[in-house]
């Protein structure tokens, strides 16, 4: 079995294409895929050993390119070589101008062939099947984890504990109104990586979407973190989004790395990769000042990992903890304001 994602997961290559016309001048602007379903996660490309020069691929992500060349590596290969190329969905690709002879291809949409790219995370074990994955990536992710082990038995880091964020680097699909338990099992490319790596060091890796706004345009800047797209509406004593995620929707208060935060936020947030906004989710709510107003917030989705204090890594709040105090916090709130005839 073939890894291609943060599971064990299989894959299932469909015909999308066949390459018309694929003669001399034909090519391909720059562009990105559009995923056909939410288990879509890649495509393969299969060229032909018909003679041609030119059309060579080129593939850009996040400030990176390569160039795949088939017309030069079938030119050497044995006549009944094919060559072929798999890449991410969210990855810009273009074919540059065939010169001559025809360049024959078959373009294959990839898909998880199973249903466990919906599964929760937590509830399953990365390392309970034989997982085959490419050296290079197992080489990758040793090295990470590796460093990463080294970084926490530094007690001069985060001596007192807290969290690291990890931007996603890939486009996922979110919907508005749910969770993301689906996107653990399509965590692809470097963003998989980071979440193995973690996992086996005993952590509990957690996707959230992240906000941050200026407070009511004080300079202080305010930010939290949910496990899922909401769509609120303030009250009047709530002027606040990320006390509404506090107070309504089981989100909670982060402090930012080097930024003074409220006395009662403890944790804070040191991001280890820059958070990215291309999995951005927009949340509306009825914001009041002088005069009502509709207010957007943004949410964008990031790997949180939470840390114990120098020596005792292990020992941190774990989800089901925070979620509990959550609601006990919430009962304690609305018997309060019944007490009080609000």
């Amino acid at each position: 079995m073939v890894c291609v994602s943060a599971y064990d997961s299989s894959a299932d290559a469909k015909l999308y294409l066949t390459s018309t016309p694929p003669g001399q001048g034909s090519f391909f602007k720059p562009h990105v895929d559009t995923p056909r379903s939410k288990k879509m996660f890649g495509s393969l490309v299969v060229v032909f050993p018909t003679p041609h020069e030119g059309g060579a691929l080129h593939l850009r992500h996040r400030g990176q390119e390569w160039m795949f060349d088939s017309a030069t590596a079938l030119s050497t290969a044995r006549p009944s070589s094919v060559s072929y190329i798999a890449f991410f969905s969210d990855v810009e690709h273009e074919v540059t101008p065939v010169v001559s002879g025809h360049r024959v291809t078959l373009t294959y949409n990839l898909y998880f062939d199973d249903d466990s790219w919906r599964e929760l995370a937590p509830a399953r074990d990365l390392t309970s099947e034989p997982v085959t994955f490419p050296a290079q990536v197992e080489a990758k992710e040793q090295g990470f984890r590796t460093a990463l082990s080294a970084l926490l038995e530094n007690p001069q880091f985060l001596p007192d504990g807290g969290m690291l964020g990890f931007g996603l680097r890939h486009v996922y699909q979110v919907e508005g109104g749910r969770g993301l338990d689906h996107v653990y099992g399509l965590l692809k490319g470097s963003d998989a990586t980071v979440y193995r790596a973690v996992r086996a060091l005993g952590f509990e890796p957690m996707l959230y979407l992240y906000y941050e706004s200026e407070l009511y345009d004080s300079g202080f800047v305010e930010a939290g973190l949910i496990d899922r797209v909401i769509q609120t509406e303030a009250s009047v004593v709530t002027n606040s989004f990320i006390e509404e995620l506090l107070k309504m929707h089981g989100g909670f208060a982060i402090r930012l790395e080097g930024a003074w935060g409220e006395p009662g936020v403890d944790e804070a947030l040191h991001w280890v990769t820059p958070v990215t906004t291309f999995n951005r989710q927009s949340s509306a709510y009825a914001a009041y000042g002088n005069n009502a107003s509709l207010g957007l917030a943004y949410g964008d989705v990031c790997l949180i990992v939470r840390l114990g204090k120098a020596g005792e890594r292990l020992a941190y709040p774990t989800v089901a903890q925070l979620k509990e105090e959550w609601f006990e916090k919430r009962q304690r709130s609305m018997m309060t304001r019944i007490y009080k005839g609000y």
